[in-house]
């Protein structure tokens, strides 16, 4: 990932101490008039490790991308216990913007300093005293990248809560081993943490014309079976905003994609295409897939199966994204609340564990 996206004549260095390298860098785009980025760098100075101490002055870096001529806001880096660099971004869209704030983030933290780690949030957002060591923590475990969940003020809109319970249902159907919490429609740039070395490994940052740099970016990470936790410790305050990735489909398509899905990685897991012949299951996948049976057996033969994924999706005919029809949401979220209901009466999810998985 070059730095070379932001010219050096746009980079303007606050803080005395921003010259060093930290190890983790959180990475903030900034639009409009910066509402509420007072009350955002507020929360970031206030973290605490994980015995509740103020952490070392250095242990992370912030990073602010303004708008082209917004000027930087009187008084920014005063008084905080952080590195600050403050840099003005060319005309582009919002979402590229985004893109633009992690890359500047990624050449701070530099190639030479193993183990560092990317962070975004929003200028609104205000994350909460524990939120970078609680990122920290779930990425010393083992995960890749950390989302967070994000507690807003208003409630949830239909199409929200209808996203919240097909990934319940993708919890259950399908679990993900590396990951006990459903994503829940939560993934956005309000909290986002991931390893630089796992955002490079996902071959840098998405295209300019992606819609949704963060949906393109974790979509990147699952085509490499890297291991994404979704953490609900990991908490920000911030205003809802839209959904991304797909937009909803009927239940009916959601069950066919999540049951295809599992069954397409149980086949995965055992070889079928790749190092053992074809199956009687790989043949019934085949026909429910619309798709010749030599076909599917070399679309598993990738070597992640995220990627191999991917490309089912986009071949077969049977999994073309359906819209949901204009006033369908509420019955299709009661549908969902019935057939959830009945599946936690079945008993409790039974995960594949990770060795298993890899």
């Amino acid at each position: 990932m070059p730095p070379a996206q932001l010219p050096a004549p746009l980079q303007a260095v606050v803080a005395p101490s921003s010259l060093a390298v930290p190890r983790a860098v959180v990475a903030i785009p900034v639009g409009g008039a910066a509402a509420g980025l007072g009350h955002c760098l507020s929360a970031l100075a206030g973290q605490r490790g994980a015995a509740g101490l103020r952490l070392a002055p250095g242990a992370f870096g912030v990073l602010l991308l303004l708008e082209p001529g917004q000027g930087q806001p009187d008084g920014l880096a005063r008084g905080l216990p952080f590195p600050l660099r403050v840099l003005e971004a060319p005309p582009a869209a919002p979402s590229w913007a985004w893109r633009q704030a992690m890359a500047a983030a990624a050449g701070w933290l530099g190639p030479d300093t193993p183990g560092t780690v990317v962070l975004t949030t929003e200028a609104a957002a205000a994350p909460a005293p524990d939120w970078l060591a609680a990122n920290l923590a779930a990425i010393a475990a083992g995960a890749d990248a950390v989302a967070g969940r994000v507690l807003a003020a208003a409630p949830a809109g239909p199409a929200a809560r209808y996203a919240a319970l097909l990934d319940a249902l993708a919890a259950r159907l399908d679990p993900d081993p590396d990951d006990p919490w459903p994503r829940h429609g939560l993934e956005s740039g309000a909290s986002l943490a991931l390893t630089r070395d796992a955002l490079l490994a996902a071959g840098g940052l998405p295209a300019a014309g992606a819609e949704d740099g963060v949906a393109a970016l974790l979509g990147a990470l699952r085509q490499r079976d890297r291991r994404i936790r979704h953490a609900p410790e990991v908490v920000v305050r911030a205003a809802p905003g839209p959904l991304p990735g797909a937009p909803p489909e009927p239940l009916a398509a959601a069950r066919r994609r999540l049951a295809a899905r599992a069954a397409l990685r149980r086949l995965w897991r055992d070889g079928v295409g790749s190092v053992a012949p074809e199956t009687p299951a790989l043949w019934h996948w085949a026909r429910r897939l619309r798709l010749p049976a030599g076909m599917l057996a070399g679309l598993l033969g990738a070597r992640h199966f995220g990627a191999a994924w991917a490309a089912v999706e986009a071949a077969s005919p049977a999994l073309a994204r359906r819209a949901l029809p204009p006033g369908a949401l509420p019955r299709q979220i009661l549908a969902a609340r019935l057939l959830l209901a009945g599946l936690r009466l079945a008993g409790p999810v039974r995960r594949p564990s990770p060795d298993a998985a890899r």
